[in-house]
């Protein structure tokens, strides 16, 4: 192999999608498109840019609902994508996004009641992980703040829901089944069908 050296503008090669679920002041929850996450047993990072409503919301209201959307719901994904729970529009995103106060609607998502915290599901999502934030960093790179900067919001998951069609033997989340939203250089992808194979410390 050559190799050259390059400037991407984002660095998400093949990153899961989630929508995730916050509380506005107003008690009603907000829905909102995120692609940079990562996961350490039931503790979970969330990258957040400054001027996102999810962002106010974490800071106000330390719940969310992190839900994970199929590959088949990629378009109700990117309903989601130009618009933003905060009025008025930040005047850095004010070229590409609009205000809309029903997010769920926008995407003809359902909500759905969690159990630990206050924010709603999102129902047509496969899996839903409730949690609660624990902490909140600054991230302080200095491209990250050429777009205003961002947070990275450490949660810890209260509870895991999981439709019954992807639970294996009561306990697991069946990988032949499961395939996540995947974000790759803004292209949205799904995994492939056939598995490559296990690690030594897979149970099933």
């Amino acid at each position: 192999m050559e190799f050259r050296t390059i400037e991407p503008k984002i660095l998400y090669f093949g990153t899961p999608v989630a929508l995730i679920s916050s509380l506005n002041e107003d008690g009603t929850t907000n829905l909102a498109p995120m692609s940079s996450f990562w996961a350490l047993g039931w503790t979970i990072v969330l990258g957040l840019l400054d001027e996102t409503k999810t962002a106010e919301n974490l800071e106000r209201h330390p719940e969310c609902v992190v839900n994970l959307p199929s590959p088949a719901m990629w378009q109700a994904v990117e309903k989601l994508a130009p618009l933003t729970g905060k009025n008025p529009v930040p005047d850095i995103k004010a070229a590409q996004f609009r205000f809309e106060a029903d997010k769920f609607a926008a995407a003809g998502l359902s909500r759905l009641p969690s159990d630990t915290v206050k924010p709603d599901r999102a129902k047509e999502c496969p899996v839903h992980m409730e949690a609660r934030v624990t902490n909140i960093s600054r991230l302080t790179g200095a491209r990250l703040k050429q777009v205003g900067g961002g947070v990275a919001a450490e949660i810890e998951v209260t509870a895991v829901h999981v439709a019954t069609d992807y639970i294996l033997d009561d306990r697991y989340v069946d990988p032949n089944k499961w395939s996540p939203l995947l974000y790759n250089f803004r292209h949205y992808f799904r995994l492939a069908d056939r598995e490559l194979g296990k690690t030594f410390r897979a149970e099933k």
